[in-house]
């Protein structure tokens, strides 16, 4: 059933300029062409809003996401959770052309009632975090530069529906995300900062980018990893650094959204990281 998104009126589209992420030497960053055609597929998306408008995408960007979608999904198989290629499979997105973000924020809606909601990039943790407590994740419309389809350091559509919309298919996962909102809310309202950078780091470090054991195998969680083919070969090579997931050890860190991660974190459960959540939540 299609929500309502009356509730998203009075929310404004971008509360503050979009956080700059593109490292110096990522081809999309200083490509003139290329950054017209993301402002352009933003402005679309702020003249709807809060509507998903009909996007019209181009031969190439078709050939990024066919290709991304082609490498992934077998490496997906072999690597993935259990729950993420549920969801994956009752997505059932195309492999030879960009889908639509109202069809598949359909699908979403009628299995958790979680919905997508467009966005120009990447927002503040105190803007993204807390609108997962209405249901609602911001997702970018634009696709990566076709120079580097491996590894973008700013959020795209491929990273969007090929990371993250499968977990959302997930009841369980949309109330931790829930849970998670609710947190940064409580938060943001209170002006705690530290909690705030805190519930954000949790975040990064399982959903986006967390790795979690299963039946005796660490299997990939996050949607920066799925949703990327450098990220989730990083993700399974055993030279690059697994830890324990542990907060005391996580709080420590920060997040550099320009470079791929240099270590990653291994949840010994859902438990384990419901549990957390719910710690998190009772800080605020």
């Amino acid at each position: 059933m299609r929500r309502d998104r009356a509730f998203l009126e009075d929310v404004p589209f971008a509360q503050e300029d979009y956080g700059s992420i593109v490292q110096t030497d990522y081809p999309g960053a200083h490509d003139e062409a290329y950054r017209k055609r993301v402002q352009s597929l933003i402005d679309h998306s702020e003249e709807a809003w809060p509507e998903i408008p009909e996007y019209e995408y181009t031969d190439e960007e078709h050939g990024v996401w066919s290709f991304v979608s082609e490498v992934l999904t077998p490496l997906q198989d072999r690597y993935s959770c259990e729950a993420f290629l549920e969801g994956r499979d009752a997505l059932d997105l195309p492999d030879d052309h960009v889908p639509q973000l109202d069809k598949v924020s359909a699908k979403m809606e009628d299995e958790t009632g979680f919905m997508l909601a467009p966005v120009g990039g990447l927002l503040d943790q105190s803007e993204f975090l807390p609108r997962l407590s209405q249901r609602v994740m911001r997702c970018t419309p634009y696709v990566r530069h076709s120079e580097n389809p491996f590894f973008t350091p700013e959020p795209d559509i491929v990273h969007e529906l090929r990371g993250h919309a499968p977990m959302f298919m997930h009841e369980p996962f949309a109330e931790l995300s829930v849970q998670i909102g609710e947190s940064a809310k409580k938060a943001v309202e209170a002006g705690d900062e530290d909690l705030l950078e805190l519930i954000g780091l949790f975040y990064w470090y399982t959903v986006e980018y967390g790795l979690i054991r299963e039946d005796g195998n660490i299997k990939i969680f996050g949607a920066g990893n799925n949703g990327g083919i450098q990220d989730l070969l990083r993700s399974v090579d055993p030279t690059i650094e697994k830890k324990p997931f542990d907060m005391e050890k996580i709080k420590e860190l920060t997040i550099d959204y320009d470079a791929p991660q240099q270590v990653f974190y291994v949840a010994e459960s859902y438990e384990q990281i419901t549990e957390i959540a719910s710690e998190l939540g009772k800080m605020a």
